[in-house]
């Protein structure tokens, strides 16, 4: 069976599928009973490679066939969604296969623009994806509310509608449709991609994946009491009722604290070799790392893949992009700071970073926060690991960490473009109870049973988990829907919120016109220094254009003039004629935000009508295409 035809049972299963995506194909192995219960992980694994589907309720529609934002759309429904938009809006929705992915999918991608005004790659244009993460799929629905809110406004709102005249936005909400439908439609969860990896060195691959032991659909939490001193967390006497644990570290506590499942291959480890184990936001050639090197002394990045690019879902990403250099702006998000984030993630800002791109950065950040109400805002290296005083996971304190092969460093060092890799939705963390400027555990719970009766929180269950294990308890808090992801009844508070700082994004990017041209005979030029000899050519009319950037970012980024992904700025000029053209060189710029230009061109028109009347362009990569007429007079100066 294909994972597509997988894809579409579990899909139908939650209620998702529409008449057309049963249209595409019954699987091969149905049998009497009806669907497969199971989806099929590609690819040849040690451990098991079929996982038992759910039946969540926060995948299904509130109605079928409609859109809603208060739960989480399957991949067919996602699909669905984007080939009848592309049906329905044919002059201003295109939708394109970009790559496919590690298990044979196609990836899907969509063009917003009105077609009556150019086309797309003739616009400036921004780019916004999610669900690169498998399990981050708030970004993914996010993007979806992108795409859904411009078509929904394109004709009806003078902003969406301006944006779209003279833009193009590109949208993708599943970067990896394989890890996405795993992490919706089953209890597993995992980083990336679904490529097979030996995470625990054992030459053994995806062997020892975690268990649903309760049954209840969620890979939740697993403590087992082991005495005092012989395990690694103990219970946080914070919360009276006993539910939360506290890590302490190995040898320090009386809990073993695990993920819930079983020791799969008897080497006295759980869940130490999941499915996947690959980071495709590590995979980017910005800074690479390998995840082993030979020496033991140099920096190395877990999850960066065999070499940069190696993962399909990654490398369709950057070649769309450099096939496509008309792109200034980009966001490809994942959950759950939450935090708009950024380069850059192996140097400080101000040492590494050109202080005219910084200020648009910082800009940015400043306007994500007032659309967003995330805590924090900045780079990687910096603001991120040094966002909480102490680092929950070592208990040390928080300082400047590098992370290599990272998406917004590719995006801004060698694309020369404003990229943002945000984080949403934040786990619960909503109040903070005792006023000291970070929201624990203690509080999360606390707003958990305020807010939602408790039911985002798992009691402690004793079941027998078999083995060298015997006797556990599983419980804990929603690692899907609460955890990772918002809970359906605050999903479009989060998606539409950053949807917001995008297409602010998106308006912000150059855009060049030509404000007017005027023609006058041409005169002497002028000596390069006094006393020098007035020079004579052989231009016929001086042909002065006037040109504007009416967007608030420049023509190109000072980093991007400095990788050379975008070309200088240029006039072309071209009479209908044969006997028309320019004199001299014609000058390469750049424009600022804001800024208008005039520019003088000597011109030797031809005595013929065609010659006269004359086809300007202002070609920018980043700021578009704008072309006038002009028709200029015959006569030549005395």
């Amino acid at each position: 069976m294909t994972l597509r035809s997988l894809a579409f049972f579990a899909a139908a299963l939650a209620c998702a599928a529409t008449p057309a995506a049963a249209q595409r194909g019954a699987p091969r192995n149905e049998g009497p009973s009806g669907p497969p219960k199971v989806l099929v992980v590609p690819g040849l694994r040690t451990g098991p490679s079929a996982f038992p589907l759910t039946n969540y309720e926060q995948v299904k529609p509130i109605v079928a066939g409609q859109m809603d934002f208060k739960h989480y759309h399957t991949s067919v429904e996602i699909e669905e969604w984007m080939r009848k938009w592309a049906k329905e809006h044919p002059d201003f929705v295109e939708l394109h296969t970009v790559g496919r992915s590690f298990g044979g999918r196609d990836i899907l991608q969509l063009t917003l623009t009105d077609k009556s005004t150019g086309k797309d790659t003739d616009k400036p244009a921004a780019f916004f994806e999610g669900g690169r993460h498998a399990g981050e799929i708030t970004g993914t629905e996010s993007a979806l509310y992108l795409a859904w809110y411009l078509i929904e406004n394109f004709n009806k709102d003078a902003d969406v509608t301006a944006l779209l005249k003279t833009k193009a936005v590109y949208i993708k909400p599943m970067n990896n449709p394989d890890g996405s439908d795993l992490y919706r439609l089953t209890a597993q969860s995992l980083r990336s991609s679904v490529r097979p990896y030996d995470d625990d060195g054992d030459g053994l691959l995806d062997e020892d994946p975690p268990e649903d032991l309760d049954g209840d659909g969620f890979i939740r939490q697993m403590r087992k009491y082991v005495g005092a001193g012989k395990g690694d967390a103990v219970i946080d006497t914070l919360d009276k009722q006993g539910r939360l644990m506290r890590r302490v570290g190995a040898g320090k506590g009386d809990y073993l604290l695990l993920q819930e499942g079983f020791d799969n291959d008897g080497d006295g480890r759980v869940n130490e070799d999941g499915i996947g184990g690959l980071d495709l936001h590590r995979n980017y050639p910005e800074n690479w790392r390998p995840m082993r090197e030979a020496t033991g002394r140099g920096w190395t990045q877990g999850g960066a893949g065999e070499y940069p690019l190696s993962e399909p879902e990654t490398r369709a990403v950057v070649l769309f992009l450099m096939t496509h250099p008309n792109i200034g702006v980009a966001n490809s998000m994942d959950t759950a700071v939450p935090m708009m984030l950024r380069a850059p993630s192996t140097c400080e800002e101000t040492e590494c970073m050109y202080p005219a791109d910084l200020k648009f950065y910082q800009h940015f950040d400043s306007v994500g926060i007032a659309k967003t109400n995330y805590p924090w805002a900045g780079d990687v290296y910096r603001v991120y690991n040094t966002r909480l005083r102490v680092n929950p996971f070592t208990g040390d304190s928080a300082r400047p960490a590098p992370l290599f092969g990272h998406g917004p460093d590719f995006g801004y060092f060698q694309y020369g473009a404003i990229w943002y890799g945000d984080e949403l939705w934040n786990g619960g963390r909503e109040k903070d109870y005792n006023k000291d400027g970070r929201v624990d555990e203690t509080e999360v719970l606390r707003f958990c049973d305020e807010e939602y009766g408790g039911k985002c929180f798992k009691p402690w269950t004793k079941l027998n988990a078999g083995g060298t294990l015997g006797e556990v308890e599983t419980g804990g808090f929603n690692p899907k829907f609460w955890s990772q992801n918002a809970p359906p009844e605050w999903l479009e508070k989060w998606a539409r919120n950053e949807a917001m700082f995008n297409l602010y994004l998106a308006q912000s990017l150059p855009q060049v016109e030509i404000v007017s041209v005027t023609s006058a005979p041409a005169k002497s030029l002028k000596p390069a220094r006094r006393g020098a000899p007035v020079v004579a050519d052989s231009a016929t009319h001086e042909v002065i254009v006037t040109l504007r950037n009416s967007g608030r970012l420049p023509t190109a980024l000072e980093m991007a003039k400095r990788v050379k992904i975008v070309r200088p700025d240029a006039i072309t000029l071209r009479g209908q004629g044969a006997n028309t053209r320019v004199i001299g060189r014609v000058p390469e710029f750049w424009l600022t935000g804001g800024e208008t230009k005039a520019i003088t061109l000597r011109v030797k028109a031809g005595a013929a009508d065609a010659d006269r009347k004359l086809t300007i362009r202002y070609l920018s990569t980043r700021g578009g295409v704008a072309e006038v007429t002009h028709q200029i007079a015959p006569e030549r100066a005395p």
